[in-house]
């Protein structure tokens, strides 16, 4: 594998580690906001496929690894990668580490050449938002859904 690989995979890795770690943590813990990050992740694959599917952007031509069947815009890689940082916006402590992992990940998009910029700052953006609107309201959003 090259390097460049590598960072493809690990970037792959770290997403779905998050994704599975973060609501088992969360789940031990409290089982509403294990819900509310249940429901960011849905709404983001909701939102972010639809987008997909309604703009059908092309790739890149430019890859250094097999493009991903899928249109490019909005990237769903980095929207994964800014829910964390958007459902935990609220502690202080977490703020800048999960805010640079997720950029992280969306910029190792662009330099993998599998997105443009566009692609990375509408995913990021809707990765980030989903839950952190999600989290300001969710004694809201537990009443909805009768979990209070």
């Amino acid at each position: 594998m090259t390097p460049v690989e590598y960072l493809s995979l690990f970037s792959d890795s770290i997403i779905y580690l998050s994704i599975l770690l973060i609501p088992l943590h969360l789940w031990g813990k409290d089982k509403k906001m294990f819900f509310l990050y249940a429901l960011a992740l849905a709404i983001n694959f909701l939102i972010v496929y639809s987008l997909k599917i309604i703009i059908s952007a092309p790739r890149p031509s430019t890859s250094l690894i097999p493009l991903p069947p899928s249109p490019s815009f909005p990237s769903m890689h980095a929207s994964l990668g800014l829910i964390p940082a958007g459902f935990f916006f609220h502690i202080k402590k977490y703020r800048a580490v999960l805010l640079t992992y997720g950029i992280l990940i969306a910029y190792s998009r662009v330099l993998l050449g599998v997105h443009y910029w566009v692609d990375i700052v509408a995913g990021s953006l809707i990765g980030f938002f989903i839950p952190f609107v999600l989290v300001s309201n969710r004694e809201r959003v537990f009443r909805t859904f009768k979990l209070s």
